[in-house]
């Protein structure tokens, strides 16, 4: 018994491949190359007056007679999908009148033929009476005026006892939204039914068929002869065939119904099956094709005018959202701490989404605004949306459905919606819906929409449509699109906040350790510079002292070692001197401390000597820890030209440095004198030279003539060569 009762059974019914067709008309299939007829259904003797034998494999000339050889240009606006109206065809062989439709489905071109039906007016007529319809529906005040409107306007057209506009819930169930009908109906104004009445499988029809007719629902299905074609082992699929045979459990739900004759207009808005224009009658009714294209029209007009409404109302209510969205952001926007601000906002989120209560999860802290649940219940629904829901914003209407524990806090929580802020500490934000208890309506009872066939797994419907009333619990007002949309924006307007204070608070920290740097630094600096004096004072009393001492020594050579060496201090002292006046003590600016180097020696050689050294040095910073070394080799270059190169005499001498690119430089000391002497090559200074030039990294190369001696020296000194 559960396995008949089991209403997937309805949602498994193949009804697109049903084998026959209802046999107020007859479907002929093609082979499209030669145009022969592969299989058929219907009553060819009725409609064509020949017998079932003539038609299979005779080619659709001998079959429409001069129809048929117009065929071709009717295929070729055939696609797959809905049929194309090639028009009314007539003449022999041709008993009567017939409406044609083609189009083409898995290899095969399939033709529907009705006998034409007159009485539906021209088409002048028929497009005045659309036009009319889309003014009246166009004037309708909201959506109920709306589907009243079209009820009335669709039975006007079409004669049908009842119309009902028939509007699908979220669940797949249904609910008459209006209806317009004679006299003494049994009414079905916003009775529900079950989604079981309308399955998946033919919901998906609807949306590719705009429009089913059914004229009579007595009919007995013309099977489709062979029902298999030669080309191929698999049942023709009808989906786009507009007499493909009814289920015979839709059938028996309209009988039971006191439906003998029904037709359905798909109201599909942006692609989705919105509702239906459900039409019944107490008789067998047909529909002629001309009509039908009209009521297509109409539901296509009817479609639109629901659309613009549903969208000018998520319009309205976004717009509306927005503001409050807005208003808080900019509250939250100019507070030093997002979250202690948001806290304070809480109030301010149950109008950012109409909600009974609110509250905000940040870490282990809950703090609740307004009617909710208690923390420790929020705190398990935290748990269980981080552990489950993936989508966000997250909502329900109906949350005990989905999270069991919640049945004991129906009263303040049936609906919720979630959205959650990611960061280094997650900000979970919450809009609760009390329970709203509320009577349904259903046509027949919802729990048992079907009865166990004759078969195993057949299912009968319900034959009962009286009222069956019932109270739903545990189910909240529902959650708008422009309300899951505005929870969704004011995530990311959180987020964004969140990042932009990360930073401003990532930028303090960085503006305190700089602050804290460069008071380092100038401590060090100062301390530098101190050290520096300390030094330099230290080397000019050494200095002074060695001089003194000098000139109280009679050995002329004991007193050149001593001038040596009061020159060797000069040129330390110096580089301290320049570092303790200036700002930077990384480098020393190497040009200006040469001149002043240059100016030291000068006077301590004599007045002979104040116009010959020459220093051609541009503005190149030199690490301090270079610039000693590389000022004592310089020293004692200049120093071995003024002793050796002249004699003794005044004469030129050329200090030039050069940088090489941004990490080299080259420093030339040049004379013009008889040249150096082996023994002075050899000397103590010379061995100084070479053990200074090693211990800074560079290279020195010397040429020495009676012309005079050029010596060139190549150190690195690192990207602090560029000028200043």
């Amino acid at each position: 018994m559960a396995e008949s009762l089991d209403l997937s059974n309805c949602d498994r019914e193949p009804i697109h491949i049903p084998g026959s067709i209802q046999p107020h008309g007859l479907l002929l299939v093609l082979e499209p190359l030669n145009g022969c007829i592969l299989q058929l259904a219907g009553d060819p003797e009725r409609i064509l007056g020949m017998q079932a034998a003539e038609v299979l494999g005779a080619p659709i000339e001998k079959v429409l007679g001069a129809a048929g050889a117009a065929l071709p240009a009717s295929c070729s606006l055939a696609g797959q999908g809905e049929p194309v109206y090639a028009g009314a065809v007539a003449g022999p062989p041709l008993p009567g009148p017939l409406d044609l439709s083609v189009h083409e489905r898995d290899g095969v071109v399939i033709l529907e033929l009705e006998p034409s039906t007159p009485g539906a007016g021209n088409a002048a007529q028929l497009l005045g009476r659309i036009r009319a319809i889309g003014s009246e529906l166009e004037a309708a005040a909201g959506l109920d005026e709306l589907c009243r409107r079209a009820a009335a306007a669709m039975r006007r057209l079409t004669g049908f006892d009842r119309v009902m506009i028939y509007r699908f819930l979220e669940d797949g169930s249904g609910c008459v939204a209006a209806e317009a009908g004679v006299e003494g109906l049994p009414t079905f104004l916003n009775h529900h039914f079950p989604a079981s009445d309308i399955p998946r499988q033919a919901r998906a029809l609807y949306v590719r068929n705009t429009i089913r007719v059914i004229p009579d629902t007595g009919y007995t299905p013309a099977p489709l002869t062979p029902s298999v074609s030669a080309r191929g082992a698999t049942p023709l699929d009808m989906s786009d065939c507009g007499l493909r045979s009814v289920s015979p459990i839709h059938v028996q739900y309209l009988k039971n119904m006191g439906v003998a004759a029904s037709m359905s207009v798909s109201i599909v808005c942006e692609g989705a099956l919105w509702g239906l224009i459900a039409c019944h009658h107490g008789t067998p009714r047909l529909v002629p094709y001309e009509q039908r294209e009209a009521c297509k029209h109409v539901g296509q007009i009817l479609a639109q005018q629901v659309s613009a409404r549903d969208e000018a109302e998520n319009h309205a209510q976004a717009w509306q959202l927005a503001a409050a969205r807005e208003q808080l952001v900019a509250a939250l926007a100019a507070a030093e701490v997002i979250e202690t601000a948001l806290l304070e906002q809480g109030p301010e989120l149950r109008q950012l989404v109409p909600a009974d209560g609110t509250a905000i999860v940040l870490g282990q802290r809950v703090v609740r605004f307004g009617h909710t649940p208690g923390e420790g219940e929020i705190r398990a629904l935290a748990g269980w949306l981080s552990d489950t829901q993936t989508s966000d914003p997250w909502a329900t209407d109906r949350l005990s459905h989905q999270f069991e524990p919640a049945s004991a806090w129906r009263a303040t929580g049936s609906g919720v919606l979630a959205t959650t802020v990611r960061g280094t500490e997650p900000l979970l934000l919450l809009w609760f819906r009390a329970e709203r208890i509320e009577t349904i309506n259903w046509a027949g009872n919802p729990h048992k929409p079907a009865a166990p066939g004759e078969l195993p797994g057949q299912l009968t419907p319900r034959k009962s449509f009286e009222t069956w009333c019932e109270t739903v619990a545990g189910r909240s007002r529902p959650w708008s699109a422009a309300e899951l949309a505005a929870a969704g924006k004011l995530r990311q307007a959180l987020l964004d906040l969140r990042q932009r204070q990360s930073l401003r608070e990532l930028n303090a920290s960085l503006h305190c350790a700089l602050a804290d740097k460069e008071a380092l630094l100038a401590q060090k600096d100062l301390l530098m510079r101190e050290v520096h004096h300390r030094v330099q004072n230290s080397l000019q009393l050494v200095s002074s002292m060695l001089r003194l001492q000098g000139e109280e020594i009679g050995d002329a050579a004991a007193r050149a070692s001593f001038e040596e060496a009061c020159r060797r201090l000069l040129a330390v002292s110096m580089v301290h001197q320049r570092l303790w006046r200036s700002d930077q003590i990384q480098a020393v600016e190497f040009g200006s401390y040469l001149r002043e180097l240059r100016d030291g020696l000068v006077r301590a050689w004599g007045p002979a000597w104040a116009d010959q050294v020459a220093v051609q040095v541009p503005a190149i910073l030199v690490p301090t820890s270079k610039a000693v070394a590389l000022a004592l080799v310089i020293t004692e270059l200049v120093t071995n030209a003024v002793k050796y190169a002249y004699d003794g005499k005044a004469g030129s001498i050329d200090v030039t440095a050069k940088p090489m690119g941004r990490s080299m430089l080259r420093v030339t000391v040049a004379d013009r004198g008889a040249g150096i002497a082996d023994t002075a090559a050899n000397g103590f200074g010379s061995r100084l030279v070479e053990a200074l030039v090693r211990q800074i990294g560079g290279e020195i190369s010397a040429r020495s003539s009676c012309a005079g001696t050029r010596i060139t020296l190549t150190v690195p000194i690192g990207t602090e060569t560029s000028g200043i």
